[in-house]
């Protein structure tokens, strides 16, 4: 028995524990316990094991009713912690919260002091037992708060409704879904964090209560002190005003500190000291003080306090290793002011980052606290750190021309309307000349509207100008004349006209999944670069610095290229092959947002935008009016008269909705909304609309759409195809932005757009063009130009906005300018599908990135007859349909068409790929060579299995999708070795309105770079990144993006990707889940059982830590931390490999 391993043996005890053969538990842990007696003393893992094996002996001791000999191994377990010093019994248990162990030992813990009263337990002695339990849950609670949720509760209680939403912390949180109560229906289902009814409302507070009484239970066990700081920390933590509990500023009281509070330290060894001076006056006490952090307490004390006046101050007693001082009052003897002074020590002997809140009761909320923290890294860490520093310049002033002598790019090719928008939309040099009362309403109104959406826009530039400046550095840029890239899309670029090219390297990955990545990667196109030399070191005080303009030519992961303009080469005598020695400023494109300044300013009454909802307005001959006209036979004959000249394709919806559109205009309606879900047919019914107006005299149509795509896709199936029939009244004019090559233009749509002489460009029209065409199709950015045309509000008798969903409100008024009281405003779009992504928190609080459809879809009632929903989808099979009306669409979506489905297939299905996500060297985005070659096998075995219900093979309908771009250019290279070039491979982002028979799509992402990819150095920016939802994974967490992609298959819908990530990284976790479960009922779930998959989602929920409070410290699991050299053997490490690529 003495020569079995002890390590063996307790980690079968806690097996044997887990099964409930208690007898066995504590044979095991005992064997555990006697081999170890027998080795000699050792380092602490010897004390750690044997901690661990009493542990589960207890635990086991108590099940068996053996409660005296559970008594004394308690014992045991406290007189370890004496001998092995504080924090010794911590230690055990946070390795066993890791290794998933703790909760077994803690539950039957906790059964013995709170549950039922056991036999021959009620007159025991229970104090033990209770400390060890205190302990324990200390532990728990500090680590993982989520990870001790109440499992056993939702069983033994009998609790009826869906488990309320984590992370709230009252119970006055809890809301009801307004949505729900008012319709019935909610667009989020079971994975809505708000009540669907009264009774699920109370049901959730009173689980609240009960977890209340329960932690109140547990903490009035505890038998050690320190209870002032836990309970400071709850109640910051529960308060709805956390800043009236705990502040860093407080009246009377003016606090100064003798060091820096945020410093770094070189050496293992190392200690520092802060002195705090408080004045105050007039004179108060000072009650306590006191460190509330616990993770670091070993390395924070106070040392000294004293107090007085300017005269002197009195030294206080404080005792050794102090973490709370409490001080006797102190008589003030009518001073009218006092001082306090506190030194706080710190000491290290290990690497760290090292966090420690102070705080300094004065008798009165709130409690004033300053924070302090240490940075222990090695030299090489530390220079990597300073590197970082020095080249992320967070400049405090953006470069204008108040401060710099900018020298543009030439050539310089922007309009004067341009020129003057940026002019005129200048952002107040003052942030608190934006947060004005109109912003701080809760709601948009009439009255607030313009100054609310200017300040938001303001506001929201400065959260993209704040996530940019993460990219102004300090460079050596290396001149070149040309340059390669490598890659599968790589290429040559070659300098011309004096130009040169500039490629300086990031120390930020640019990377697709970041804020600051998205905005460089789309709203960057130029930098400002200031050379650095001798001569501005010596410059002229009160002269500007010259800074010249460099346009953005190519972006990679680690570099960017810049070209620079012939004036700046010759000025600064710039040469190829030569280093230069830069300053940039990555500048923002700001004319989008100056644009919709603009067209706030130019709503003359935004009566239109509030239309009041309660006066139902009077459609005539609308079709669920017809039992009506049973009694009105000659209103019963121009209803069926107006119905024969309709297409006999539309559909009942779709013949409301023309009715609505087509409405006399003596009638006044509110803008009418057509909520049209993927495959409604929103664009032909719109298209049929036109028709019909433009046989009412007078009549013009503008038609503006968020991309030229949509636009083209009105002249091209249907305006040209209407003009070609006979109908030259119906030309559309189609107005293209003047930079936009001819030749990237279909050639159809040429036909209806002015062109510029040289036949390379297009032109902007003049008022006579406006003039002479009676539908005229335009985006919403370039439909600002039509504005500066001098045309009478009122010329377009209908504005039709297609894509309404996808542009914030501020955008889609735009064209409003041109309407008067009495145009027809229709918003057609689904809300479900990708929509604008607004950067500020704050903007986005204040539903900045609604849409205006969106806001009005929530203002008109349910039944309202200007909010019409298509609802027969033609493009897609039934069980697709059903997966996404369940999910996205309240429930609401029918399949009208008939999709033939595959006979191996099932139309969901999902093939398990369990590869690496990476980043290659010269790339922005993730690859997973395993899905690739995955989904290319697929694409193969599709072409050999085509049904012939599908028709004939056409390569062009199997479409293949990924949110990155990396992915889409492998998968690309692949298939066309194989020689099916044809296959559609596209990013998500640019399949929206485009439809496939069969679709693939290729997730990517796996647990291996979404969970603690940052490094040790990068941990505390991780930690904010993840708060302000910095990182999307893609398909792991935008809904949106996901319903966009799989809304576009007809027949087929097959995923590719690691299950195990789809289940438990992300928000979009629950569709996920969903959509695996149906792929299991059908047998089209491959490659991996539902069973497996739930196994190992076990293990990783076990393995999950979490923060106690947004003040503490992340905490990193074990089997995360770097290994010292040498700590682990070879075969330790394929073990860890292994186990991770099981995650």
């Amino acid at each position: 028995m003495a020569d079995r391993r002890p390590e063996k043996s307790c980690e079968e005890a806690c097996e044997s524990l887990g099964r409930r053969e208690y007898e066995a538990a504590v044979k095991l842990s005992t064997e555990a316990l006697v081999s170890l007696s027998l080795r000699p003393p050792s380092p602490p893992t010897q004390g750690l094991l044997r901690s661990k094996a009493l542990l589960y002996r207890t635990a086991a001791l108590l099940q068996l009713k053996n409660y005296d000999e559970a008594d004394e191994d308690c014992k045991h377990v406290l007189t370890e912690e004496l001998a092995g010093g504080a924090g010794s019994l911590h230690a055990v248990l946070r390795s066993m919260l890791v290794e998933g162990s703790l909760q077994a030992v803690s539950n039957i813990l906790s059964k013995a002091v709170f549950g039922e009263p056991l036999n021959g337990m009620v007159t025991k002695d229970l104090s033990r037992l209770k400390m060890v339990l205190s302990e324990i849950e200390t532990v728990s609670s500090t680590m993982a708060p989520d990870y001790t949720e109440d499992t056993e509760e939702d069983v033994q209680d009998g609790w009826q409704f869906r488990p309320p939403p984590r992370g709230v912390t009252s119970s006055e949180e809890y809301t009801l879904c307004k949505r729900y109560l008012e319709q019935g229906l909610c667009r989020y289902g079971a994975q809505c964090t708000s009540a669907h009814s009264q009774e699920e409302l109370t049901e959730w507070q009173k689980r609240y209560a009960s977890r209340l009484i329960r932690l109140k239970q547990q903490q009035e066990s505890k038998q050690f002190t320190g209870n002032y700081m836990e309970a400071l920390i709850e109640k910051w933590m529960n308060s709805l005003s956390p800043e009236r509990v705990l502040s860093d500023y407080l009246d009377g009281v003016n606090m100064e500190h003798s060091s820096e509070l945020s410093i770094t330290v070189t050496t293992k060894k190392s200690c520092h000291s802060w002195t705090f001076s408080l004045f105050c006056k007039p004179a108060r006490t000072l009650y306590r003080i006191a460190l509330l952090y616990d993770a670091h307490r070993p390395h924070f004390s106070i040392t000294a306090v004293s107090a007085g006046d300017s005269s002197g101050r009195l030294r206080q007693e404080v005792p050794k290793n102090c973490q709370e001082w409490t001080g006797d009052a102190l008589a003030q003897n009518g001073m009218d002011h006092c001082i306090y002074e506190v030194c706080v020590d710190f000491s290290t002997e290990i690497f760290g980052t090292f966090r420690q809140t102070i705080v300094f009761d004065f008798g009165s909320e709130p409690v004033l606290m300053q924070r302090v923290m240490v940075d222990a890294a090695s030299i090489e860490d530390l220079e990597h750190l300073m590197q970082a520093r020095q080249q992320l310049l967070m400049t405090a002033k953006r470069w204008d021309s108040s401060c710099k002598t900018i020298v543009e790019f030439e050539p310089n090719e922007t309009m004067e309307l341009e020129r003057s928008l940026l002019a005129r939309y200048q952002i107040p040099l003052s942030a608190d000349q934006l947060f004005t009362q109109s912003v701080l309403d809760r709601s948009l109104t009439k009255e607030n509207y313009q100054s609310r959406l200017h300040d938001l826009l303001y506001i929201e530039e400065i959260a993209q100008y704040k996530e940019v400046s993460k990219f102004n550095i300090k460079v050596h840029l290396q001149l070149v004349a040309s340059f390669m890239l490598t890659g599968i899309s790589g290429g040559a670029k070659y300098a011309q006209n004096g130009q040169l090219f500039g490629r300086f390297k990031l120390t930020e990955t640019l990377s697709e999944d970041t804020l600051a990545g998205r905005l460089v990667m789309t709203k960057v196109n130029s930098v400002l670069l200031l050379p650095i030399t001798k001569e501005r070191q010596s410059q002229t005080p009160g002269t500007k610095e010259k800074v010249y303009e460099a346009v953005i030519e190519e972006k990679t992961k680690d570099y960017i290229f810049l070209r620079v303009c012939k004036d700046c080469c010759e000025e600064l005598h710039l040469l190829p092959d030569c280093e230069l020695q830069v300053e940039l400023q990555f500048q923002l494109n700001r004319l989008p947002l100056c644009e919709m300044h603009y067209a706030l300013d130019r709503i003359r009454d935004n009566g239109i935008l509030f239309p009041n909802a309660s006066l139902t307005p009077t459609i005539p001959w609308s079709p669920n009016r017809v039992k009506k006209t049973q009694r009105q036979p000659g209103l019963k004959r121009t209803v069926r008269q107006w119905d024969e000249q309709l297409d006999p394709r539309l559909n009942a919806k779709q013949k409301e909705a023309i009715l609505a559109i087509t409405t006399p205009l003596s009638i006044s309606l509110p803008p009418v909304l057509i909520i049209g879900p993927y495959g409604t047919g929103k664009t032909f019914t719109l298209a049929q609309a036109v028709k019909h107006i433009l046989k009412q005299p007078d009549s013009r149509v503008l038609i503006c759409t968020h991309s030229n795509s949509a636009a083209d896709l009105y002249i091209k199936d249907y305006l040209h195809p209407h003009v070609e029939a006979g109908n030259p009244h119906a030309r559309p004019l189609r107005v293209y932005f003047r930079n936009r090559w001819v030749k990237t233009v279909h050639p159809v749509v040429q036909q209806y757009c002015l062109i510029s002489s040289t036949q390379y460009t297009f032109q902007m029209p003049e008022r006579e063009d406006i003039l002479r065409h009676r539908v005229v199709v335009v985006t919403l950015s370039t439909s600002q130009y039509l504005c500066q045309l001098d045309l009478e509000p009122g010329l377009f008798s209908h504005i039709l906005l297609d894509e309404a969903a996808q542009a914030m409100e501020c955008e889609t008024i735009m064209p409003f300018a041109l309407a008067s009281k009495g145009t027809r405003i229709v918003l057609a779009g689904d809300h479900m599908q990708l929509s604008p992504f607004v950067y500020s928190e704050f903007a986005r609080e204040r539903n900045l990135h609604m849409s205006l459809l969106d806001r009005l879809y929530e203002h008109y009632p349910a039944e309202y007859p200007c909010r019409i929903l298509l609802c027969e989808n033609y493009r897609s099979h039934e069980a697709i349909i059903n997966y996404t009306s369940e999910l996205f669409y309240e429930g609401k979506l029918m399949a009208s068409g008939k999709q033939p489905s595959h006979k191996d297939f099932y139309p969901l299905t999902f093939f398990t790929a369990r590869g690496e996500d990476v980043q290659e060297k010269n790339s922005t985005a993730y690859y997973n060579n395993a899905e690739v070659f995955e989904i290319v096998e697929r694409v193969e075995e599709m072409r050999r299995k085509w049904p012939v219900a599908w028709g004939k093979l056409d390569e062009g309908s199997i479409g293949v999708v990924s949110p990155y771009a990396d992915q889409v250019f492998r998968i690309r290279a692949e298939l066309r070795k194989k020689r099916m070039s044809e296959v559609s491979v596209e990013r998500v982002l640019n399949v929206q309105g485009k439809q496939f028979r069969v679709l693939f799509l290729s997730t990517v992402r796996t647990r291996h770079t979404c969970k603690h990819k940052q490094t040790a150095i990068k941990r505390k920016e991780q930690l904010v990144e993840d708060s302000t939802e910095d990182l999307d994974y893609g398909f792991l967490s935008n809904y949106k993006l996901l319903n966009t992609a799989i809304t576009r298959a007809q027949s087929l819908v097959a995923v590719v990707g690691d299950p195990i990530a789809l289940c438990s990284v992300g928000r979009c976790r629950k569709f996920w889940e969903k959509f695996i479960t149906i792929c299991h009922e059908n047998n089209s779930l491959h490659g991996i059982s539902l069973e497996q998959i739930k196994a190992q989602l076990e293990a990783l929920e076990l393995k999950k830590t979490y923060v106690l409070n947004p003040l503490a410290p992340e905490f990193i699991p074990r089997a995360l931390r770097p290994a010292h050299p040498g700590s682990a053997s070879k075969q330790q490490q394929q073990v860890q490999q292994q186990q991770q690529q099981q995650q």
